[in-house]
This record gives C-alpha cells, structure tokens and sequence, in this order.
C-alpha cells in the first residue's frame, strides 16, 4: 500500500504505540530475550501488521489496531499533527502478540488451487472446520473476553444486531427487523434490467419472510451454538504445498447458528439455483459456465471430505451474506424451496 494512507499510519500509530515499550513487552514475554521489529509492514483496512524478530531466531507478530483516519481529516492533517506527539506520549494502540506463521495468506493467492494440491486443501479444510464445531458457546453473540485461569468467555453483542441471543429464533428476529440490502433500489432496478419487476418486490421482502419462519429455519433451536469465523475459507496461511498452517482474522467471530457455521467455506460460495438467473443453467439444471460446473464438484468433494471428519453433515446454505452485499436474485424462490423442503419433512 502507498500514498497518504500509508504515511499515515507509520507517522501517527507508532507515535501512539511507542514501539520501543512494545518491544520491552514482547521480550518480557519470553523471559527478557531482545527482540526488533523487521521493516516489513502489512496494511489491512482496520491492522498494521509488523514481524518481530528475537535475538534467538524466533519470530512473533505484533497486529496493531489502526486509529482512524476521520479523527485527522485526512493523511496529510495526519502528517502535520506528528509535530504534536511528544516523545512520553502515553497513548497506546490495542495490539495481540502471536506466533509467525511461515506462508501465504489464501486470499492474496485468489484461492486458486493448484489441481493437484485441491483434494489435500479440501481435506484440510474440512478438518479445521469440524474442529472449530466443537468450540460452542451458550448464548448467539460475540466474544468479548476470555479468561485464560477457568476457561470461561464473557459475551457480548453483535454489531447491528444487538444480543446475546437465548434462541436461533432471536437471532433470525432481529436479523430479519435490521437487515439492509447492500444496494440502493435504483442500483438494484439497473442490475435486474427486465426483470426488475420481479426481483425488486423479492429482496424487500425477504426479511419479512425470514422473520415470519424464523422460529423453523434452525433444527437446533437451543445452545450451545458454534464459533462462527466470519470468513472462513479466506483468511487462511497455507505452505509451498497449499497444506493450511493456520486461520487467521477472527475479528469478526461470533458464536451463531448451527445453520450459519454449516455452510460452506467462502471459497466454495454459489449463488442458490433457485435465485440465480435462468439463463446460467441448461434445461438439465447443469451450470453451463465451466468454473461453476467446477465450484459445484469442489463442493461434493467438500461434503465428502466433512461426512469423513464427522459422521453427520454440519448445516445447510446461509443467504444473509449475499442479501447484505446487494447480491440481486429471486429471494422469494429461495424460501419457497424453504418451504417446499419443510413440506416434504
């Protein structure tokens, strides 16, 4: 990253930091060994990241809260109040220390697997997610606090839902009182082109719809409920060999539905038939674009790989991401198969 975005922040955050007492924490850490942070510097929307190197070779990352650029105007108000800082200044940024994984990052590969590396990631995949199922909290919320003596987590709300929630059926609620299509109706009407008519009338009501059948969409009603990444299948370090050495960016986890846990990574992501438009499927119902034929066998290939990790599949499709990210479709199919499933049970 460069420009005044990335002057901003290695002017202001180690202005507030003050690297050299982050530098004494981390070695106070491992009993006083010497450590420096490395030039290289990872920028994310919300994160620096920087590399901290001890003096016997072991590496940890210190990931650093960025303060927000509104609070400056912009990067060159940034710039021009470092004549503020003192050198005492007492002003910390929020930061986690951990341990240097040696990879790359999924989603700056574009989550393309080699061939012959897809059946090994798949089965690592599907092993780190059956393994995360059994992390289960009581209460449909976020974490906010763990405490590391009794193993014991405190819980909080979840941004723009609010919670902790008792039920599956509380959560579904106020997801569907608060939900926001992530596309204005104008922009919605242009991208539906003819068929606005149809699709229009489909998204706005399809929070009422899941209010109404919010007490149904969840067959485990009751906690505990599973750790939700929030990103799973992205945010992941794999090695030369694509095999994953770690998932990472657990920001915005949040214990949640078995339903919401059980779909599939957003690597595998489809769009449902059922919203989809028509025309991207022959009169079979096969996709007709060869990289979907391709994400479908992937996905079967994922199921197997989960049915082996854990006798039971974990879950069926979420839909709230797309709804949020202004995906348009017929909404209005996906619950009448909703219902049509129900019917058949």
């Amino acid at each position: 990253m460069t420009g005044g975005y990335r002057q901003f922040c290695l002017v202001i955050l180690p202005c507030n930091l003050q690297t050299v007492a982050l530098r004494k924490y981390a070695a106070a850490k491992r009993n006083g060994i010497d450590c420096f942070i490395l030039a290289d510097i990872g920028l994310g929307y919300n994160h620096m990241v920087r590399i901290m190197e001890f003096t016997d070779r072991v590496r940890w990352v210190a990931r650093l809260r960025l303060p927000s650029l509104s609070g400056y105007g912009s990067p060159e108000d940034a710039l021009e109040a470092k004549s503020n800082c003192r050198s005492d200044c007492s002003v910390k940024a929020p930061f986690m220390l951990m341990d240097c994984l040696k990879g790359n990052v999924g989603m700056d590969l574009g989550m393309e697997i080699p061939p012959e590396f897809k059946k090994s990631f798949l089965n690592d995949l599907a092993k780190a997610h059956v393994q995360l199922s059994t992390v289960q909290l009581p209460q449909i919320a976020t974490i906010v606090s763990f405490n590391a003596a009794d193993g014991t987590c405190q819980q909080g709300p979840i941004p723009e839902l609010g919670g902790p929630f008792n039920t599956a059926t509380e959560f579904f609620q106020a997801w569907a009182a608060k939900a926001r299509f992530g596309m204005t109706e104008e922009k919605l009407r242009q991208a539906s082109g003819p068929y606005a008519a149809e699709i229009v009338p489909s998204v706005s009501s399809f929070p009422e719809s899941i209010g109404r059948l919010a007490d149904r969409l969840s067959v485990l009603h009751r906690g505990p409920f599973p750790v939700c990444h929030g990103d799973f299948g992205h945010n992941i370090i794999v090695g030369d060999a694509y095999q994953i050495l770690g998932i990472i960016d657990w920001e915005t986890a949040f214990a949640g539905p078995w339903e919401m846990f059980g779909d599939f990574p957003l690597s595998l992501s489809t769009v449902p038939r059922a919203m989809d438009v028509p025309w991207n499927y022959n009169e079979d119902g096969i996709p007709k674009d060869s990289d979907l034929v391709r994400k479908f066998a992937d996905r079967e290939d994922y199921v197997t790989a989960v049915a082996r990790e854990e006798e039971d599949q974990i879950g069926e499709e979420d839909h709230r991401l797309l709804y949020e990210i202004g995906k348009a479709g017929w909404y209005d199919k996906v619950i009448d198969e909703f219902l049509l499933t129900q019917a058949v049970l």
